[in-house]
């Protein structure tokens, strides 16, 4: 974990130093509003952040269900009830981005987003009975990585008040309106100044999660490294993808990025801590 962590900021860090000289002239290198390749990723690099916020509750439902006639019935209602405060926020989430993309009646989407949680609810039963612990340390790393990178990811784009770099790219003053990464605007409320960071990226790089499966999938275990590899490619995908679509400038993506793997190596130090004991994550 150290190594990881470790690596991810030199990473991090030499990608922002790059982006403090040159963030306008890659911006501009790369621009193409007609990509089709682009317009592609807008949609598919929000999915692994939609995946965990519907299969990782799922999956504490399977569990609960497994484990109810052990808890007192007060314990269960409370719990059941915590999960599904979670549930709705985050479907909440899923149904809003989706609404604003495809201008889909809500209701549809909601009805959607509820059908495919109680598929993965009905898919994770068989694990609750055989591993609920790996289970349970699976989805709680997921949905503590998504609460604590996607608050701080709101707040950094709130703060900072960066503007996207296709709103100016036609304007005779460019390098006057573009602002520095590491220089907070401020009152970014319209999305149009809401640049920094990338939430695509974050999104993309929630694709980590899936490397954490096999802990109750075996069959999956000899994949972990080929399932993280292409976890990440994806995600170096949708960086790359924003930036040709003049949405985000690399110091954009990078720190997106950076927050979600960061905030997954959190949430598996956290779990990890508590579900030892388990045998959850020997």
């Amino acid at each position: 974990m150290k190594r990881y962590i470790i690596l991810l900021s030199i990473t991090a860090g030499v990608l922002l130093v790059v982006a403090s000289f040159f963030d306008l002239q890659i911006a501009v290198w790369l621009y193409n509003p007609n990509s089709s390749f682009s317009e592609f990723f807008e949609a598919a690099g929000m999915l692994p952040q939609i995946g965990v916020e519907l299969i990782a509750p799922a999956m504490l439902f399977a569990v609960l269900f497994e484990k109810r006639r052990t808890m007192k019935t007060s314990t269960v209602i409370t719990v059941f009830a915590a999960l599904l405060c979670i549930a709705v926020f985050l479907y909440g989430t899923v149904v809003y981005v989706y609404v604003q993309r495809s201008k889909a009646p809500a209701a549809v989407l909601a009805v959607i987003a509820c059908v495919v949680m109680f598929l993965f609810f009905l898919a994770a039963l068989p694990f609750a009975k055989k591993k609920p612990d790996e289970l349970l340390a699976v989805a709680l790393t997921g949905l503590i990585a998504l609460t604590f990178g996607y608050t701080i990811l709101q707040a950094l784009k709130t703060i900072w008040g960066r503007q996207r770099f296709y709103t100016f790219y036609t304007m005779d003053n460019i390098a006057e309106q573009f602002t520095k990464w590491y220089i907070p605007q401020g009152g970014g409320g319209a999305d149009d100044f809401k640049s920094f960071p990338s939430g695509h990226s974050f999104a993309a790089m929630c694709a980590v999660w899936f490397a954490f499966w096999p802990r109750f999938i075996d069959g999956l275990k000899k994949y972990t490294g080929l399932i993280l590899a292409l976890a990440l490619l994806f995600g170096l995908t949708v960086m790359v993808s924003r930036m040709i679509y003049g949405r985000h400038f690399l110091s954009d993506v990078t720190v997106g990025a950076a927050l979600g793997l960061a905030s997954f190596a959190l949430a598996k130090s956290l779990v990890h801590k508590y579900f030892t004991r388990s045998g959850a994550w020997r």
